[in-house]
């Protein structure tokens, strides 16, 4: 159901094997999925089966990894901002499904194929994700590294920038 959704949604796509198996780099993962305390499940792709996260080159900022403290990092901001500027506005923002929102380049999809349970009388579907999928070692730093520059050139705007009201 869950990767319905995706696939409707433009997170990902399904196609049948007998289409995608002579693709280059064609690698496919099982499936797995993580419970979550009061939500629900999410699916994870196994990307340590075939050796894809080891394989990959990583080229993503670890730095920009900024997990823990964040009270600790937001209360530190405020209390060293510059007073020239006026009053601290603080925007928290929780984006669902994140990762889903970071496009891949089409040259690597192929290596993050998702081979789909099969069932009775119905041809082998593979999946491929459109963005970055849950499971893969560059999603985490690539989410950050795109969400810290988006903060980054927020925080840049000059003063006089007026913003667009949100609808």
């Amino acid at each position: 159901t869950e990767m319905l959704d995706f696939v409707e949604k433009g997170y990902w796509m399904a196609l049948p094997y007998r289409l995608v198996k002579d693709l280059p780099h064609l690698r496919l993962s099982p499936l797995g999925v993580i419970p979550q305390r009061e939500r629900r499940p999410r699916l994870i792709v196994d990307y340590t089966f075939n050796g894809v996260n080891e394989e990959t080159v990583k080229m993503m900022p670890n730095e920009a990894m900024q997990l823990g403290r964040a009270l600790e990092r937001v209360l530190y901001s405020i209390h060293h901002a510059n007073p020239h500027f006026g009053p601290v506005y603080v925007s928290k923002t929780d984006l669902a499904d994140g990762f889903y929102r970071l496009p891949l380049t089409s040259s690597g999809i192929p290596n993050l194929g998702v081979i789909l349970p099969r069932f009775p009388n119905e041809e082998q579907l593979v999946a491929f994700p459109l963005v970055l999928p849950m499971g893969w070692v560059e999603s985490p730093p690539a989410f950050c590294a795109a969400t810290e520059t988006v903060a980054d050139l927020a925080n840049h705007l000059p003063p006089s920038h007026t913003l667009p009201l949100h609808p």
